[in-house]
C-alpha cells in the first residue's frame, strides 16, 4: 500500500468482539519503526510499556479497579473485553517542566502514536489510540510503575484489522488560508 493509500485508509477500531491475537516480531517492528518519527529537535521523549496478551487480565483489573471500582459488573465486563485485544501499547515518558520543551515532548509523542498506528495499519494489526482520564490517576501510574517524573500520554489497542476500510471524507474543506 502506498502512503497515500495508507494515510487514508487507517483507521481507528473501536470494536473488540473477537478474540485477537498478533504477533510479536510485528509488533516490536512497528515500534521501532515509529521512532523515525520526524520531529523537531529530535527529541524522543518516550518509551513504551507493552501489554501483552498473557497479561491482559491484570492490566484490565488494574484500570477496572481505578475507574469503576464501585461497580463489579462495570469491571468484569471491562477486563472481558480488554481481554479480546492483541495487546496494549502504553505510550510514558518525562514531564519536562519547560513550557516550550513540554509542548515540543507532547507534539513528539503525538506524532510518534500516529506514526505507530500508520506502522501496525501496514502490517495488518488495526489499532485504536486511547488517551482517558485514567493516565492521569496515581493509583492507575503506580500501578503501571510510572516513574516520577513521567507521565502515560496514551495507549494503543492492538486489534483485529477488519477485511476492508473504507476511505471516510473529511468534514474540513477550508483547510488552507493565506497570509
Amino acid at each position: 500500500m502506498d502512503f497515500n493509500e495508507l494515510v487514508k485508509n487507517r483507521r481507528s477500531i473501536k470494536k473488540f468482539e473477537e478474540d485477537y491475537k498478533v504477533d510479536d516480531a510485528v509488533i516490536q517492528e512497528a515500534i521501532e519503526l515509529a521512532a523515525y518519527t520526524p520531529n523537531h529537535g529530535m527529541r524522543e521523549p518516550w518509551r513504551v510499556i507493552w501489554v501483552k496478551k498473557e497479561r491482559l487480565a491484570d492490566y484490565g483489573r488494574l484500570f477496572a479497579e481505578v475507574n469503576f471500582k464501585n461497580d463489579v459488573i462495570k469491571m468484569q465486563n471491562y477486563i472481558e473485553m480488554v481481554q479480546r485485544l492483541g495487546g496494549i501499547l502504553i505510550i510514558a515518558g518525562p514531564v519536562d517542566r519547560r513550557q516550550k520543551q513540554r509542548f515540543e515532548d507532547v507534539l513528539a509523542v503525538g506524532g510518534y502514536m500516529q506514526t505507530l498506528s500508520l506502522a501496525l495499519f501496514s502490517s495488518g494489526v488495526g489499532s485504536c489510540i486511547k488517551t482517558p482520564a485514567t493516565i492521569f490517576e496515581p493509583a492507575f501510574n503506580d500501578g503501571l510503575n510510572i516513574h516520577a517524573g513521567e507521565m502515560v500520554y496514551g495507549m494503543v489497542y492492538l486489534t483485529a484489522l477488519p477485511a476492508e476500510t473504507e476511505v471516510k471524507v473529511r468534514q474540513n474543506t477550508d483547510l488552507i488560508s493565506e497570509f
